[in-house]
């Protein structure tokens, strides 16, 4: 993109870009949809209908990490696939429709549970868990390959635009679907039919899915990951030994990690179980927050352009960990300040997310990229996997917790977002300590 044209409006720029571009932005764009669908207020809600307790939906949510951990050994099933375009696609396919799968659980799993080695399985908890290991495990060896193909047609000077852009529409699509979902669910949860609205979604779902995927059909892809799927130990060690550059980045993403999914899987059942808010109010907040995040998404194009995917990060971070230690004063009491965490989320979404997706690319080695990549997805998955089970253990632990601060009550919820606040302002001063003379 030359300077006049970033001199243009955000639409003006979008539609300078070349027609593998555009699908790739349709495709981001459905497939963001998707996952907004999959990992939201929603799929909590159907995890706690299922009988996950609150403390256990955080770590059902953290399968996908593990999964990210496990994805490295299952890449050298990619040397068997002659046209990588039709693996990646249709293994993205699979994935996305084994997730969606557990919504027939509840119809072909009973209630009840079984002792089985000194534990007690609940057989639909068991189900869904099986299910999205393996669902996410293809998830994630595609999507790393998906991801590094879409960031090989984006040139680094419209990047900014591009991510932009698709959060606007993205977060507005979201909006729609999550207005009619959470009003169906409400309603048919009146009428003790709450299965039905989850079902509906799910479809929903499936739909967006195939839609996807007849997308990135007709994208244009020319194999750059030839040699690459492999993977050991022993590699691992060498890239350590020879890149502290990206030694002391894969550090930063694993506290990162870990520090943000202390608390992260909790926050939609704290608002459901412990705020009593049910998903239409969800919703309205959540369109508070897209509201402002359509409002500044163009502001962060604009910042990409001039500021270092490791500086966006640093700062939205540094907020973010204030965010979560303002979480806890939120109560039924105080519900007024939920206001204030969704507004700031919407102004730091756009670029947490994006800054989040692209700064690996600006520390791997073209020439070992999968490699690189797959390393930093694997240690940052189990920094986060790790981070969940210990947020689950703190929320177990404290369970009987009632601290009095003032007139604010703090349980065990509140205090593992107090510990993981802290813990991510303490990988701010990691990076600004380690990663401060890169860029």
């Amino acid at each position: 993109m030359d300077h006049d044209d970033r001199k243009k409006g955000m639409f003006a720029q979008v539609r300078s870009f070349n027609g593998n571009q555009k699908k790739f932005m349709v495709s981001q764009i459905v497939g963001s949809v998707y996952n907004s669908i999959v990992s939201g207020v929603l799929m909590t809600g159907f995890l706690l209908y299922t009988g996950v307790p609150a403390a256990g939906v955080g770590v059902i949510l953290s399968i996908p990490l593990l999964a990210n951990v496990l994805q490295v050994p299952f890449g050298k099933i990619w040397d068997f696939f002659r046209n990588s375009k039709q693996a990646i696609n249709r293994m993205v396919l699979l994935a996305r429709l084994l997730i969606l799968s557990i919504v027939f659980i509840p119809l072909l799993v009973s209630e009840g549970s079984q002792r089985m080695m000194g534990v007690q399985v609940e057989f639909r908890i068991a189900a869904v868990s099986v299910i999205l290991f393996f669902a996410y495990i293809f998830a994630s060896s595609s999507g790393i390959r998906l991801n590094y193909w879409m960031v090989n047609s984006i040139q680094p000077d419209i990047q900014g635009t591009f991510f932009a852009f698709r959060d606007r529409i993205v977060v507005g699509l979201t909006t729609l679907i999550s207005f009619g979902a959470s009003t169906c669910i409400d309603t048919l949860q009146q009428k003790s039919n709450e299965y039905i609205g989850f079902a509906i979604i799910f479809f929903i779902a499936a739909a967006i899915a195939v839609i996807d995927y007849i997308v990135i059909r007709k994208i244009h892809y020319e194999e750059q990951l030839d040699g690459q799927s492999r993977i050991s130990l022993k590699q691992c060690v060498r890239i350590f030994h020879e890149d502290k550059r990206f030694l002391h980045f894969l550090i930063y993403m694993f506290l990162l990690s870990f520090s943000m999914n202390m608390a992260n899987p909790y926050y939609n059942a704290y608002m459901l179980e412990e705020l009593h808010l049910n998903y239409t109010n969800i919703f309205m907040l959540t369109t508070l927050q897209v509201g402002v995040q359509i409002a500044v998404s163009s502001g962060w194009g604009r910042i990409a352009q001039h500021i270092p995917w490791k500086n966006i990060l640093t700062i939205v971070t540094l907020v973010l960990g204030i965010q979560f230690l303002f979480w806890p004063l939120v109560t039924p009491d105080s519900i007024g300040l939920i206001l204030v965490i969704f507004i700031t989320s919407g102004l730091i979404a756009t670029g947490l997310a994006t800054a989040q997706f692209m700064l690996p690319y600006h520390y791997v080695r073209p020439h070992n990229a999968i490699r690189y990549l797959s390393i930093n997805t694997a240690l940052s998955a189990c920094g986060g996997f790790l981070g969940s089970l210990t947020g689950s253990k703190i929320i177990s632990l404290f369970k009987n917790m009632d601290l009095k601060i003032g007139t604010v009550s703090i349980g065990s919820m509140q205090m593992n977002m107090i510990i993981s606040g802290l813990l991510i302002l303490g990988t701010v001063c990691y990076a600004r300590l380690k990663m401060r003379d890169e860029s």
